[in-house]
């Protein structure tokens, strides 16, 4: 606790309350509890038996499980797949600069292969193929089959056919009030 908490009390003096925390730290807490003002357990005599951070720790654990095992890999590390831990962020600008103008110089080379290749070879005219055999047929109109409902009986059916819904908007308490017969205040 190595945070500055200057306070100024009603009489006018400034009280540091975490210089007097830092200094309290190890005197036993006021209550039934046995801990010290730091959270540590105590025994009868102010000694920590159990700091907070072996309390915290084990409580982590009863959630989490141990993590002290550190996970073994499945295979040898290649030289090729490590990198290093400082990246030099120019370098990396420089390599992608080196990349982009390689694939322009790759592009190029391809565009002057295409234009080299596209005036050796011959045009070819492509004349489409009428194929007039379908001309003889009569076209087919299928006139849709309309199948008769098939009537169902039954309690649920008789009621919903019977059940009209209609639905109505609420009144307000004025239109009721107006739609009551009878003798009205005046």
């Amino acid at each position: 606790m190595a945070v500055k908490k200057v306070y100024r009390s009603s009489q006018g003096k400034s009280i540091d309350l975490g210089a007097l925390l830092l200094q309290n730290e190890n005197v036993r807490a006021v209550g039934n509890m046995g801990v010290n003002a730091r959270g540590d357990r105590i025994d009868n005599k102010g000694k920590s038996i159990d700091s907070k951070v072996q309390q915290k720790k084990r409580q982590y654990n009863k959630q989490i499980g141990p993590q002290d095992d550190i996970p073994q890999a499945s295979r040898a590390p290649v030289a090729d797949e490590i990198t290093p831990a400082i990246v030099n962020p120019y370098a990396l600008q420089q390599s992608n600069a080196k990349e982009a103008e390689a694939f322009k110089k790759t592009r190029r080379a391809e565009k002057a292969t295409a234009k080299a290749t596209k005036t050796t070879k011959p045009k070819v005219v492509k004349t489409p193929v009428v194929d007039e055999s379908f001309l003889d047929i009569e076209p087919v109109v299928e006139t849709p089959v309309v199948e008769a409902p098939v009537p169902v009986s039954g309690l649920a059916d008789a009621i919903a056919r019977a059940r009209t819904i209609k639905q109505e908007q609420l009144k307000t308490p004025r239109q009721l009030a107006q739609e009551k017969s009878g003798v009205k205040k005046i």
